[in-house]
């Protein structure tokens, strides 16, 4: 009995921890954010980036936008874009009415109060990577 209540205690324990760790996670991504660097890594080892990109916002209501210009891979590239956005776990999924290079779901591999990184893939074997600043 006495460890069916210590393992009880243990879940409630771990239970807390994800939920505070899960609203954190939310609050870190809410504002506007400057997108420091895009890079690309194809699956054949080759690489690029652009810097400085544009910015995304991201409402508390799970709306956002952005505002991007930047050339990667000789091809230039513009957008202004209206989405929603889903956070959940350690992912966030954006998703749009039209196309976006953003609209897809991204894994949550750093969020702090001032920074974010984010990886995600096309499902041709290529990686990018966004590097996001609090502006």
């Amino acid at each position: 009995m006495k460890n069916i209540k210590s393992l009880s205690n243990y879940a409630l324990l771990f239970s807390s921890f994800l939920l505070i760790v899960s609203c954190s996670l939310e609050r870190n991504i809410i504002g506007s954010w400057e997108i420091e660097s895009y890079s690309e890594e194809s699956g054949d080892g080759s690489n690029a980036n652009a810097k400085n990109i544009g910015t995304i916002n991201l409402e508390k209501n799970g709306t956002g936008s952005n505002d991007l210009s930047y050339r990667i891979l000789g091809n230039e590239r513009t957008e202004e874009t209206d989405f929603t956005y889903n956070v959940k776990d350690e992912n966030i999924t954006i998703k749009t009415d039209g196309e976006s290079d953003l609209a897809k779901s991204w894994i949550i591999i750093e969020s702090k109060r001032n920074f974010q990184k984010w990886k995600s893939t096309d499902g041709k074997g290529n990686v990018q990577t966004l590097i996001l600043k609090k502006e």
